[in-house]
Order: C-alpha cells, then structure tokens, then sequence
C-alpha cells in the first residue's frame, strides 16, 4: 500500500506539472497569434494625448502618471507602462533587439507590414509571473502577467501600441535634439517606488 501510495503521489505531481507546462505553452502559443492579428487590423481611433504622443485607451484603463514619454496605465490590479521613443520610427527594430538580447529567443515573435516592425516578449519574472513586452517600432508596453491573464493583457497591449501616433512633434524634437535618448521607466521601479509611498503614508 505505501509503494502504490508513493506512486500515487509521484504520477499526481507530475500531472500537475505537465498541466502548468502545458498552460504556460499553450498561454504564450495563444498571446502571440493574438497580438499579430491586432498588429493586423486596423488602428483603434487616438483618444489621449500626452507630451509628443497620442494613444487609444481600451474601456477599463486609467491613467496613474505621465512621465515625459512614459505613461504608467491601469486596469484593476493590473499595471502597465506605455513607453514611446520618438527618435524610433514604427518600422524600427531598435528596441526589440535591445530586448532580444536578454530574452529567450522561443519567448519572442516579430510581424511586420511595409510600414511598421512588431513585436511580442514573453520571459520569465518573479512571483511566478511572467515578463509581458509588447511594441511596434519606438512604442513598447510592459506589464507582468500571469498565465490566466496573458493573452487578454497582450491583446490590450498590442490595441494602445497599434494606436499609437507619433508624427510631427517627435521628428521636430529629433531634430532638436539627436542625442537626447528619455528614460524608460521601469515596472519594478514603479512599484517599489509606490509602496515606498504607501509605507510613508501609513
């Protein structure tokens, strides 16, 4: 009985982690055709403007903080940043071979149209979560996302970055200025820096 109780358990655990295996593939496999088709389809219609940028908010997002060319977005619980170089045209592969370099290569997918370079990165973070990148050209949006939720967060994120216009103002302030490369933010950052906040607050 304690043999067939010991094989019990062991055939058990290894259900569970061929389960997980199999969501976390079958999350990824499903966020990447889901994000080339928005890539795909027409642009949503710009309804923010901020410095240099315009973008479509999705129904359920708020804004948190502008910082210049960074935008931290939310959804509920879920935070995301939104990220634009204007140096960076929408066909520019600049910042996805930055990303490329440090990502697992099976995590990433790129799409592209006779105007505009896409892509999607998915690498593992902490917290059994996952690292979610998703841009066209200079715009990348970031967020940290779990299995459950990766495929709708991709599917947000690819709509505000296929949304995303960028024209005159950024090449005017290229030309002003070629060596002026803006901050990114962050994600970790962000967070630490609010619950510092919150910690002061209490």
């Amino acid at each position: 009985m304690k043999a067939f109780s010991k094989l019990a358990v062991i055939l058990i655990s290894f259900g569970l982690l061929v389960g997980c295996s199999g969501s976390k593939e079958e999350a990824i496999s499903q966020s990447k055709q889901a994000v080339e088709s928005i890539f795909n389809e027409p642009a949503q219609k710009t309804t923010e403007t901020t410095e240099g940028f315009s973008y479509y908010l999705p129904e359920g997002f708020k804004i948190e903080e502008e910082f210049g060319n960074n935008v931290i977005l939310s959804k509920g619980k879920q935070e995301y940043i939104l990220f634009v170089n204007p140096h960076e045209s929408l066909n520019s592969d600049v910042i996805f071979n930055e990303i490329k370099g440090a990502k697992d290569e099976k995590g990433t997918k790129t799409f592209k149209d006779k105007d505009r370079f896409g892509y999607i990165s998915i690498s593992p973070g902490a917290d059994k979560k996952y690292e979610l990148i998703v841009g066209i050209g200079g715009v990348k949006t970031t967020t940290m996302s779990t299995t459950s939720d990766m495929v709708e967060n991709a599917k947000n994120m690819m709509t505000i970055a296929n949304s995303v216009e960028y024209g005159q103002e950024g090449n005017e302030e290229k030309k002003e200025n070629k060596d002026n490369k803006k901050e990114e933010l962050d994600l970790g950052k962000v967070k630490e820096k609010d619950q510092k906040k919150n910690e002061n607050d209490k």
